[in-house]
């Protein structure tokens, strides 16, 4: 009979896994942490009814009383895989028990040959049982149907092998011994980390290697309901620094900077109108150079070489440089780098780690809301807090970066725009 049982076991646990590898086709990709990741510890409360062994193999000599035990466990376990985990448990099933009153009078009704009375005591006395165990958990939801993280409710079939430890003060007998467990679970996520479980399974309990012999080995069998509660310790901190230095690598993050390039791009384009348009405008002075005072066309004159000198210096820049298309921001009149811009920070350090023959020129610009002297000095500390913190955190070559600070003499667009607020980085083309 066990043999058939164990067949039909391993044929559905076969349809199962081949459900799961026909369905991994159609899933979302499930993140991959690290072996510290997604642990759980819990304690588990369970009921056991455990048959007569001489009804269930026909083997006298065997004196195992059934019964019914009540105990408690503990549980290690760690999530594998999206339709996957492994567990450590240990079930000490015998804090109160009771036994069938009526064994003996049992095994005297079945062979009025055997004198049962020298037994009375030990057929009376349940055995007292405790077993650790390594179990494989396959969720039957995650694996037939498409992998949610959203998920609360998850029905799941287990089996494992471990040893198994019995004895009976009354017998005088103790046991050490293999044992095979199987069973269905269901699993409720309260919240985030906490868990609530139900599981019903079936023991098998034999000395090795005589496992299947009833005459010598086959000790009982058993059948449990547990109920418990498992916390999830949650994702490392290093696992975590990972998932977000994947997450700017991404699609949408590559995708996220070229449409932040593309914006630049048509500032500069409206620059160039600008430009245009301003000298058009130097024309029409000029035009008009008879019909406006000499003060005010050395004024005009003035403010046309200075925006001259301003678009040459741009012009050389763009010689010069090659622009990372992204830049840190920052508050007005502040220097500091904020924890969300760090990451531009660190990105850029990575790049020049993984190039050595990289070399940078970090910038500093201001908006026009403070003189030009104050703004100047202002640039200035930012683009060095950011060369500080690249040499310092991430230990670049100081002699890698240079800096260079523009104050608000180059804006983009509206002259209180953010944007101007920055500080760029420009790679150095020798």
């Amino acid at each position: 009979m066990l043999k058939k049982v164990s067949k039909i076991a391993a044929l559905f646990c076969l349809i199962a896994f081949s459900g799961s590898a026909f369905a991994q086709n159609e899933v979302p990709e499930y993140p991959q942490y690290g072996f510290w990741s997604n642990w759980g510890i819990g304690i588990n409360g369970s009921f056991m009814w455990q048959p007569d062994v001489t009804k269930f193999t026909g083997v006298k000599d065997l004196y195992f009383g059934g019964g019914y035990n009540a105990g408690l466990g503990v549980i290690l376990q760690k999530e594998v895989d999206r339709g996957a985990s492994i567990r450590l448990h240990y079930n000490y099933t015998s804090l109160f028990w009771k036994s069938n009153k009526n064994n003996a009078e049992t095994y005297a009704q079945r062979d009025p040959r055997w004198n049962v009375e020298p037994y009375k005591s030990q057929l009376q006395s349940m055995d007292q049982h405790s077993a650790l165990t390594v179990d494989f958990l396959l969720s039957l939801n995650n694996s037939f149907h498409n992998w949610n993280p959203e998920r609360r409710a998850n029905i799941y079939l287990f089996g494992g092998a471990g040893l198994a430890f019995s004895h009976n003060e009354a017998r005088g007998m103790y046991k050490v011994g293999c044992q095979l467990d199987a069973g269905l679970g269901f699993s409720y996520r309260v919240c985030d980390r906490h868990f609530l479980f139900a599981e019903v399974e079936a023991d098998v309990i034999a000395d090795a290697p005589r496992f299947w012999d009833k005459q010598t080995g086959f000790h009982h069998t058993d059948f449990l309901a547990s109920i418990g509660y498992i916390f999830n310790l949650g994702i490392t901190a290093a696992d975590q620094e990972l998932i977000a230095q994947r997450a700017l690598i991404t699609k949408e993050a590559l995708d996220a900077l070229t449409n932040e390039n593309d914006e630049i791009k048509k500032e500069l384009e409206n620059a160039k109108d600008n430009e245009k348009k301003l000298r058009d405008q130097v024309q029409d002075l000029r035009n008009e150079n008879d019909k406006i005072r000499q003060e005010a066309l050395a004024r005009a004159q003035s403010v046309t070489d200075s925006l001259n000198g301003v678009l040459d210096k741009l012009k050389a820049d763009q010689l010069n440089y090659y622009a990372i298309p992204f830049s840190v921001l920052y508050a007005n009149d502040d220097w500091h780098v904020s924890s969300s811009e760090m990451i531009k920070v660190k990105a850029v350090s990575r790049v020049m780690k993984d190039n050595p023959d990289v070399k940078i020129t970090v910038v500093g610009f201001c908006d026009y809301t403070a003189s030009h002297e104050y703004n100047m000095e202002l640039s200035k500390k930012r683009a060095e807090e950011v060369k500080r913190l690249m040499v310092k955190k991430y230990g670049i070559d100081p002699d890698r970066i240079s800096v260079d600070w523009k104050g608000k003499t180059v804006a983009f667009g509206d002259i209180q725009y953010s944007l101007n607020r920055r500080t760029s980085f420009y790679r150095v083309i020798e």
